[in-house]
C-alpha cells in the first residue's frame, strides 16, 4: 500500500510532544530527524506502532524515526505540521559538544545530499559513457551533461549557505548574498589568474583572491558570523529602520570579514583536512581503509557518519576525488546486503527468510538499515561477518587506490559510476570487484559458519495450537475477501511484502466486497475508504488494505458501510468497491490482511497459503504469548 504519510506525520509529531516541542526537523535518506526541547515527551513505543514507521531511536540528543526510501514524502507532511523545519528555539536540555557537532553537521549536509547524489550519479554515468566510447567529450551533448553533473558541486557554497542558514535559524537570503559575493566572477577570475589581480584593496584591508567554487568550510564560517551580526543589528536598529538597514548593515559587516579572514581561514582548514587524510592514508595505507570500512556499520549506527560527509566533500573539492569515505561506505553497505542474503538462504524461519532477501536488496542499493537492524544484528554473527569482510575489502580497495570522483547519497550498485575516472578505468574496475567481493565474502562466511537461527518451532508451536484453541487462548481470523490467495511477500509494495507492517496474507479479490474477519470495533476508516482498521474484542489489531496505491483514488469506486467506532461482528459488510473500475484506473486490487500488532503475539500463521478462498473461511491463526510448556 502507499503509506498515508499525512497520518504518519501527525502520529509522529503527536508522540514527540507536538510541534511546539520541535526545535529542528529534517530528513536523511531513510530517517526523520528531530531536535526536541523536551525528550521526556517522546513516546517511542507508540511511534513504532505507526504504520510506515520501521523504527525509532535516540542518537545522542537527536531523535530519529526510520521510514525508509519514502522518507521525503513523510518529511513533506512533517514540514506542513511544524511550519517548516521547527521552532528554532533553544533546547531546555544541555547538549554535549560531540552531540552538538554531529547534530549540526547532520543538519547542514543532509538536506543537500539528494541534489549532490543526483548530479553526482549523472556525472558518473557520463564519465562511464566516455570511457566506453558511447559518448565523445567533444560534443555539445557531453557539454550539457557535464554542466548538469558539475552544477551542484561547482556552486556548493550556495547550497551550503541555505542549509547552514536553516540549521542556524538565520536569514537564508542574506546567506545567499554572502555566497553570491564569494562566487562573484570578478573574484573567481582573479583567483584563476585570468586577470592581473591577486588581491583586492577594500579601504584599509587587503582581500585575497581565492576561488571558492566547490568550497565547503568558508561559507559555513560566513553564515555562522552572519547569524550573530544579523541578530545584533536586529536588536539595536530602530524598528522603523530595520527593514532596510538591518540587512544592509549585516552584509556590509559580514562579507568583508568573511572575504578578509573567515573564508581564507576556512580554505586553509579545508586544505589541511584533505592533506591530513591523504597523508594518513598514505602512511597507514590498507590498514586505514580496513579500519574505516570495517567500523563503518558502528559509525552509521551512532550517526557519526555525518561527520565524514564534509570530509568527503572537501576531498573531492581539493583533490578531485575521495578515496576514503565513499569507498568505505560502498563496501560496508554491500557487505551488509551479502550477509542478509545468506541469512535468507540458510534460515528455516519463513518470515525471516522473506525479510532477509528484501533487506539484502535494499542494502546493495545503499540502504542498510533494514539489513543491519532487521536481519544481521538480530541473528548477530552475520553482522560480524559483514564487518570483517568490509575490513578486508576496505584494505584491498585502499591498496589499489579506489577513488570516487563525486558524491552520492546512497552508496550502492547505482553509485558505481562515481568511481569512473575518465583518464583511467582501473579505479572503476577495482571498485566493482570490491563491491562484488563485499557481497560474496560475507555471504559465504554466513552460509558456511552459520548463525543462531530464530527457532521456527518455538514461534509456531504447532503441537500446542489445538490445545490453545480449546482453551480460547488463540485467535482465528476468517477471510474478509473472496478470491485467490497471494503470499504477502509477493505483493507489489515493500511496506507489506517485507513484513514491516506485520504478518498476514493477501487475497486477489473476485468479489468487490470486504466483510469483517473478526468481532470488534472499527478503529480506522479513512475518507479514501480503501483501508479498514479493526481492533478485536480480544486485542488483535487487523488492517484490511484494498489495492495498491488506491488511496490516490480519494474514495472513488469505494463505498463504506461502517464508520469509526462502530461495533462489528464477524461477517458484517465493511466496504464495497468496483474491481473493474479500480483496475481501469491503473491500480491493483490485491487486498492485504495484516495483523499490525504482530509483535504482541507468539506468531501469526497462514492457515492456507495458496488456491482460492471464500468469505468466512479460516485465514489466519494468531498465537498468543503463553507458556505452552505448562
Amino acid at each position: 500500500m502507499a503509506t498515508n504519510y499525512e497520518e504518519l506525520a501527525k502520529g509522529v509529531i503527536e508522540n514527540i510532544g507536538g510541534k511546539d516541542n520541535v526545535i529542528n526537523a529534517w530528513n536523511c535518506v531513510t530517517r526523520l530527524r528531530f531536535n526536541l526541547k523536551d525528550k521526556e515527551k517522546v513516546n517511542i513505543d507508540e511511534i513504532k506502532k505507526i504504520p510506515g514507521v520501521m523504527g525509532a531511536q535516540f542518537s545522542g540528543d537527536q531523535f530519529q524515526v526510520v521510514i525508509g526510501n519514502r522518507v521525503g514524502d513523510a518529511f513533506e507532511e512533517v514540514e506542513k505540521i511544524v511550519g517548516g523545519s521547527g521552532t528554532g528555539e533553544q533546547s531546555t536540555e544541555k547538549q554535549g559538544v560531540v552531540s552538538l557537532v554531529m547534530d549540526t553537521l547532520s543538519g547542514i549536509f543532509t538536506p543537500i545530499i539528494p541534489a549532490l547524489a543526483g548530479v553526482g550519479l549523472l556525472k558518473g554515468f557520463t564519465s562511464l559513457a566516455v570511457v566506453m566510447g558511447w559518448l565523445s567529450d567533444k560534443t555539445d551533448t557531453y557539454a550539457i551533461l557535464n554542466a548538469i553533473g558539475d552544477s551542484v558541486f561547482f556552486f556548493l557554497p550556495f547550497f551550503l549557505a541555505v542549509s547552514t542558514a536553516r540549521k542556524l535559524k538565520t536569514s537564508e537570503y542574506l546567506a545567499l548574498a554572502v555566497a553570491g559575493t564569494m562566487m562573484y566572477p570578478t573574484i573567481l577570475d582573479a583567483a584563476r589568474g585570468l586577470t592581473d589581480k591577486t588581491s583586492f584593496d577594500f579601504f584599509m584591508i587587503k582581500i585575497p583572491a581565492i576561488n571558492y567554487s566547490s568550497s565547503v568550510i568558508p561559507i559555513i564560517f560566513a553564515v555562522i558570523l552572519l547569524k550573530y551580526v544579523h541578530k545584533f543589528f536586529r536588536k539595536y536598529v530602530p524598528e522603523t529602520l530595520t527593514f532596510m538597514f538591518t540587512p544592509l548593515l549585516t552584509l556590509i559587516v559580514t562579507i568583508p570579514i568573511t572575504l578578509w579572514i573567515l573564508a581564507p581561514l576556512g580554505t586553509n582548514i579545508g586544505q589541511i583536512i584533505a592533506t591530513f587524510f591523504t597523508w594518513f592514508y598514505s602512511v597507514a595505507g590498507p590498514l586505514a581503509g580496513a579500519l574505516l570500512a570495517g567500523l563503518m556499520p558502528l559509525i552509521i549506527m551512532t550517526g557519526m557518519h555525518y561527520a565524514f560527509v564534509p570530509i568527503a566533500m572537501q576531498n573531492v573539492s581539493s583533490l578531485g576525488y575521495d578515496s576514503m569515505v565513499s569507498t568505505s561506505m560502498l563496501i560496508s553497505n554491500a557487505a551488509q546486503g551479502g550477509a542478509a542474503f545468506a541469512v535468507g538462504v540458510r534460515t528455516k524461519n519463513k518470515a525471516l527468510k522473506q525479510l532477509a532477501f528484501s533487506a539484502g536488496i535494499s542494502a546493495v542499493f545503499g540502504i542498510t538499515e533494514p539489513a543491519m537492524y532487521g536481519i544481521n544484528m538480530k541473528v548477530k554473527k552475520p553482522f560480524y561477518y559483514a564487518m570483517v569482510s568490509s575490513a578486508v575489502l576496505g584494505g584491498v580497495a585502499t591498496f589499489f587506490s579506489v577513488k570516487a570522483f563525486g558524491i552520492a547519497g546512497m552508496l550502492g550498485l547505482f553509485a558505481l559510476p562515481l568511481f569512473v575516472n575518465p583518464n583511467a578505468s582501473s579505479s572503476f574496475i577495482m571498485a566493482a570487484l570490491c563491491y562484488v567481493g563485499a557481497i560474496v565474502v560475507p555471504f559465504i562466511l554466513t552460509l558456511v559458519l552459520g548463525f543462531e537461527d530464530i527457532d521456527e518451532e518455538v514461534r509456531t508451536a504447532p503441537t500446542d495450537v489445538t490445545n490453545s484453541l480449546d482453551n480460547g487462548e488463540d485467535c482465528v481470523v476468517v477471510s474478509p475477501a473472496e478470491g485467490k490467495l497471494v503470499e504477502l511477500s509477493a505483493v507489489n509494495d515493500q511496506v507489506f511484502s517485507t513484513g514491516v507492517m506485520g504478518k498476514g496474507i493477501a487475497v486477489e479479490p473476485t468479489v468487490g466486497e470486504v466483510i469483517s474477519p473478526i468481532a470488534g470495533e472499527v478503529m480506522v476508516m479513512p475518507d479514501s475508504k480503501h483501508a479498514i482498521g479493526i481492533k478485536a474484542e480480544t486485542g488483535e489489531e487487523i488492517l484490511i488494505h484494498i489495492g495498491i496505491d488506491t488511496v490516490s483514488l480519494n474514495g472513488k469506486y469505494f463505498e463504506s458501510h461502517v464508520k469509526v467506532g462502530d461495533k462489528i461482528e464477524v461477517g458484517d459488510k465493511l466496504v464495497s468497491f468496483d474491481i473493474e473500475k479500480i483496475k481501469e484506473s491503473g491500480f491493483e486490487t490485491v487486498t492485504m490482511i495484516i495483523v499490525t500488532n504482530t509483535t504482541d503475539y507468539a506468531d501469526v500463521i497462514d492457515t492456507k497459503t495458496d488456491g482460492n478462498i471464500e468469505f468466512g473461511d479460516e485465514l489466519l491463526l494468531i498465537l498468543k504469548k503463553i507458556d505452552r510448556r505448562g
